[in-house]
């Protein structure tokens, strides 16, 4: 049967057209278009993400949350850059609220604009994101964009603090770094599992107390802005002869299918702090379904008196369709979530 879908018949007070891509399976839902971005105040990317959070939260919750998504739905919206050598800005979204930063959002935005010829396939792409302008490289073939390596923000590792285990009467170290985002990172040996043998539900209910202790423990400042900040992401890993591995939590009780950018870099730095990784090693980081990115610490730094990382991070994403989504006036559902606390 051949139906021919006329939107324009459908009684609609929002319309918002979007690409959908998944990066090493987590999937980023671009908007393109159904916010006026003129709406968006502020002199950054971080001040127009603050703007849109405040006017069009009920966008995000209508895109990532059910019916339309789902609570594990990460997007992205793609805005006009501040800073004068950026080629675009971007900030991202999920289910639950916002990030400052991600690895695997970005290249999902950075090849899906290239392959669609929104943006030029250049050497080098700079985006403006929220915790600052990262460089992105493209590698395209006839094709289409084949991987993206990002150049991201500096890292470095904040704080070792010691919380009670949530899964023994133990303690457990965590280690406190700085990726664009600020990560718990946990290794598997001080809890009573493994990733392959332990339920998944078990993992993300540890993930989201570790966060919630050490939230409680420490007061976070980034002592290269000053600015006051919270543990947003629990990283639990392990090691592999040719891979590391690890579960990443985050929002509402997210699991990153990816091996997360930001997760990556995170891990990478507190290698080097310990002298396991070395600046030009490569390091290959598996997720949670088996997918994996390429990192590499190309730069090391001192500011302020604080050592930090530059890593890149290199990974694939494939479009995975387009999407016009509507807000029908009748429809009492704008989005919820099953999961999510406020229903």
């Amino acid at each position: 049967m051949n139906v021919d879908v006329e939107l324009d018949a459908v009684p609609a007070e929002a319309t918002f057209t979007t690409v959908d891509t998944h990066t090493a399976g987590e999937p980023t839902r671009i908007l393109l278009d159904g916010v006026d971005s003129s709406t968006l105040a502020g002199d950054s990317v971080r001040a127009r993400r603050d703007s849109f959070a405040a006017q069009y939260d009920w966008v995000r919750e209508l895109l990532m949350r059910e019916p339309r998504g789902h609570d594990d739905m990460f997007g992205a919206v793609v805005v006009d850059p501040h800073d004068d050598d950026a080629d675009l800005g971007v900030f991202f979204l999920d289910a639950d609220g916002y990030l400052d930063m991600c690895g695997h959002g970005t290249i999902g935005v950075v090849s899906a604009l290239v392959e669609l010829g929104e943006l030029s396939a250049d050497p080098t792409v700079r985006v403006e994101t929220p915790a600052g302008v990262v460089e992105a490289r493209p590698r395209c073939t006839d094709e289409g964009v084949d991987a993206v390596t990002l150049r991201m923000v500096e890292s470095f590792v904040y704080e070792r603090v010691t919380i009670p285990s949530p899964c023994s009467d133990a303690s457990l170290p965590v280690d406190v770094v700085y990726a664009g985002n600020f990560f718990a990172l946990v290794d598997a040996a001080h809890l009573d599992g493994s990733l392959e043998t332990t339920p998944t539900d078990a993992l993300v209910e540890w993930g989201l107390d570790i966060r919630d202790a050490v939230n409680e423990r420490l007061d976070v400042v980034n002592p290269l802005t000053g600015d006051a900040a919270r543990v947003s992401i629990t990283e639990i890993y392990e090691s592999g002869d040719d891979a590391d591995r690890s579960i990443v939590v985050f929002g509402d009780g997210q699991v990153d299918r990816s091996p997360c950018g930001t997760g990556t870099c995170a891990k990478m730095t507190l290698l080097y702090e310990t002298g396991r990784l070395s600046v030009g090693d490569q390091y290959v980081h598996e997720s949670i379904i088996g997918t994996r990115f390429q990192g590499r610490i190309v730069e090391t730094r001192e500011r302020d008196g604080v050592e930090t990382t530059v890593p890149t991070i290199t990974g694939s994403a494939r479009i995975t369709g387009r999407h016009t989504f509507l807000k029908d006036p009748r429809d009492g559902l704008s989005g919820f979530s099953l999961s999510a606390s406020d229903g």
